[in-house]
């Protein structure tokens, strides 16, 4: 008996400062060393990316305009897994199983009310046409459950995989000042509340604040006002990074704040866990459960009230040694290792069993 197919679809490797694209990246490096008697890979790639030899795994692109509309062209395999929820208005080619993974539920908030009707007829009818559904956290799950029909099906929770960086190359960015500072990294979008950290750097005189990632969205301009109101003028909004700049922002940062609101795993939260950094979040969807104990959570998301539990947390960390190795334990929880072979289990659950 031939072994079963699985397509993953990594059209997401494109964009590789995205949370999509790291974890596409990721896939397309890790899936060809499995080592499975039962189960082959085909990876689905974006139009123009460059198709390698590889004797383990096939690999297939995608026409972008063609394949929104026909399937045509694109592999029939025996499962067809789509790794995030944007994939889902894609054709597909013929499969006899299907798993959808839903990273979150952001355009509740993020669009307007025509375009959420939009988003949720087409999640429905993808988790309609799914043999099985899993999230990347049980705040995910539960919001699922409660905002569709699940037909009879369980949600999976399947944490996502985080590379270990801790050990990579880094390179100095050149708008480092030199001084002690604290890093934030994401999309500039609303629910992130960089302006938050912005304001909160009034009581920080000492520190600077560097404020990373794509920032071609509208709320950038709301950031760039208020480091210009910001009388200590030690915020910067510095856009996207290299990889190199990153380790060395979380390697030499004094502490990681994350104020988001809006978050499926929180992924940047544990990355700045693998260097044994303190970290602050917001009270808010996924990340009291991704970070567990290992976080400081603001209790509130007022900037005066941030600043003074920065400083007294940040002073009880320096008091405990021991610290920094407990949060890269549970940084290290949370190994690609482990969800991989997760999602190996669920293949063969539907395909095997």
């Amino acid at each position: 008996m031939g072994k079963k197919t699985v397509l993953l679809d990594i059209c997401e490797i494109g964009n590789p400062t995205s949370g999509f694209g790291q974890i596409a990246r990721n896939y397309y490096h890790l899936y060809p060393k499995v080592e499975d008697e039962t189960l082959a890979f085909h990876f689905l790639l974006p139009e123009g990316f460059p198709i390698e030899c590889n004797s383990t795994v096939q690999m297939t692109t995608i026409r972008n305009k063609y394949h929104k509309h026909f399937s045509k062209g694109l592999p029939a395999v025996d499962l067809w897994h789509s790794t995030n929820q944007q994939q889902i208005k894609r054709k597909r080619g013929k499969y006899q199983k299907f798993v959808l993974t839903i990273h979150d539920l952001n355009f509740l908030t993020e669009k307007n009310w025509i375009r959420q009707l939009k988003h949720r007829f087409f999640l429905q009818r993808a988790i309609n046409q799914a043999d099985a559904v899993t999230c990347i956290s049980q705040f995910v799950g539960r919001q699922v459950e409660q905002m569709f029909d699940m037909k009879g099906k369980p949600v999976r929770v399947i944490y996502n995989g985080v590379e270990d960086i801790s050990e990579q190359s880094e390179e100095k960015p050149a708008f480092a000042t030199g001084r002690p500072f604290f890093f934030a990294i994401g999309q500039i979008r609303t629910k992130k509340n960089f302006h938050l950290l912005v304001d909160m750097m009034r009581h920080f005189p000492d520190y600077d604040l560097y404020v990373c990632g794509d920032d071609h969205f509208d709320y950038a301009k709301t950031v760039r006002e208020h480091i210009d109101q910001l009388p200590t003028h030690n915020a910067y909004l510095c856009g996207k990074i290299q990889a190199e700049e990153k380790v060395w922002l979380y390697r030499h940062c004094e502490a990681f704040l994350f104020a988001s609101q809006g978050e499926g795993f929180g992924l940047p939260a544990i990355e700045a866990m693998q260097f044994g950094k303190p970290v602050f979040i917001a009270n808010a969807t996924c990340l009291p459960e991704i970070c567990g104990d290992y976080a400081y959570i603001w209790p509130t998301l007022n900037p005066d009230e941030m600043g003074d539990f920065v400083k007294s947390q940040l002073a009880s960390f320096l008091q405990s040694p021991e610290r920094s190795e407990q949060i890269k334990h549970h940084a290290a929880e949370f190994s690609y290792d482990k969800h991989i072979k997760a999602y190996l289990q669920l293949y063969k659950e539907l395909l095997c069993d």
